[in-house]
Order: structure tokens, then C-alpha cells, then sequence
């Protein structure tokens, strides 16, 4: 009978055959400084009727990779309680009003096409985060049917606060103010935990490059 062991050496395994390694150390990109409005980002979720609950599990959208990365963390013991999250922004009229709050200076610094990014905001509470996982921008390409390169983005929208991390790779993020913009490139592996007191609101942000 499979247990909890069995899975911590498929995911171990796993990574080990793709050569990833936590001694190998990750040039993580430059943090990019944005002006936001926190106020105004958590009003516009405060008073969404849009929000969706949701916690880490395997869908069937899911490509082959990241359907085993889910199916092991999920026998790893991550449910519904500890990796749950509301969230605002696949609704289009909260990702216009998102998108507006952060402005269009703020995505010109990032480089990216204001018209095509999705943006999302996301509450964790405390006790709860995203496990290690990586992304897969293949839905956003699809949806757009396009190959031009992807960018996702970690933005703080509350201030670092006990408890609150961001890991890429080897490199373990804390002291974030608000408006500091993260890149999780696709494909490295990452994780984002609360176990602090306060709830933690991030961005995320999707876009293409824009050129």
C-alpha cells in the first residue's frame, strides 16, 4: 500500500531526474519597485461578488507535469484547509477594474501588454499557502493563440508581515513592501506561505512581453 513516504520519494525523484537541485543557486531576476494604491486593490476585492474559494488540487486542465506535482502534494497531506485561497480577477469586470487600479505606468515598468494580462488578487489567511509547484502558462497561450513570451509576477499588496514568504528556487523572499513585483518564471519551482497573524494579499499578474 502507498504512503505519505512513497510520495515524498516520487516528488524527490521526480525533481531529481528534471536536475533540479536547491544546491544549484537561481539568479533570481531584479524586484521591480511599483506605485499601487492598496487601498484601493483590497476595496475593489472587498466588495467583489465575484470572489472565488479555491485550494491546491489537480484539474483536469492540468498539464501531464503539473497533474503529478498536484497529485503528490495532495498525498503529502495539502487539502481544501491548508492551501485555500479567495481570490478576485478571472471575472472580466474585476480584471478591467484591477488592471486600472494598477495602472498603465506600472505595466509599462513591467514590461508587459496591458490589454491581454490577466490580473488576479489573492487573500491568504493565516495557515494556509500555495505548496511547491510550478507554472504552466499554456492556457493563457492558448486562449490568446499565441507563442510570444509569458511573464508571471508576484506584487505585494499587503506589507511583509510575520509568518508571510515567497521561495523561488533556493532564493527565500521575505521584507517585501507594497508594490514590489516578483517574477516566477515558467517552469522554476516556488512556493508562497502565510503562517503568520494577518491575512497576506498578493497580485498576481500574467501577461505577454510587451514588444
Amino acid at each position: 500500500m502507498t504512503n505519505i513516504f512513497d510520495y515524498q520519494n516520487y516528488y524527490h525523484d521526480f525533481l531529481s531526474q528534471k536536475g533540479i537541485d536547491l544546491n544549484n543557486c537561481f539568479k533570481l531576476p531584479s524586484v521591480i519597485k511599483l506605485s499601487l494604491n492598496a487601498q484601493k486593490l483590497l476595496n475593489i476585492f472587498s466588495k467583489s461578488e465575484n470572489k472565488q474559494n479555491k485550494s491546491y488540487k489537480a484539474r483536469p486542465f492540468f498539464p501531464q507535469e503539473n497533474m503529478f506535482q498536484a497529485v503528490c502534494l495532495s498525498n503529502l497531506g495539502y487539502n481544501d484547509h491548508n492551501t485555500f485561497e479567495t481570490n478576485i480577477g478571472l471575472d472580466l469586470n474585476d480584471n478591467l477594474e484591477l488592471k486600472s487600479a494598477v495602472g498603465v505606468n506600472n505595466f509599462r515598468l513591467m514590461n508587459l501588454d496591458m490589454h491581454s494580462s490577466l490580473v488576479r488578487l489573492l487573500e491568504y489567511k493565516p495557515g494556509t499557502g500555495i505548496p511547491l509547484h510550478t507554472d504552466s502558462f499554456t492556457a493563457f497561450r492558448e486562449k490568446y493563440r499565441s507563442d510570444r513570451q509569458v511573464k508571471r509576477y508576484f506584487v505585494a499588496v499587503s506589507g511583509w508581515d510575520w509568518g508571510h514568504f515567497l521561495q523561488i528556487h533556493d532564493k527565500v523572499i521575505t521584507h517585501w513592501s507594497v508594490g514590489d513585483a516578483y517574477e516566477i518564471p515558467e517552469g522554476v519551482y516556488h512556493l508562497s506561505v502565510n503562517f503568520g497573524i494577518v491575512p497576506k494579499y498578493t497580485l498576481t499578474i500574467t501577461g505577454f512581453v510587451d514588444e
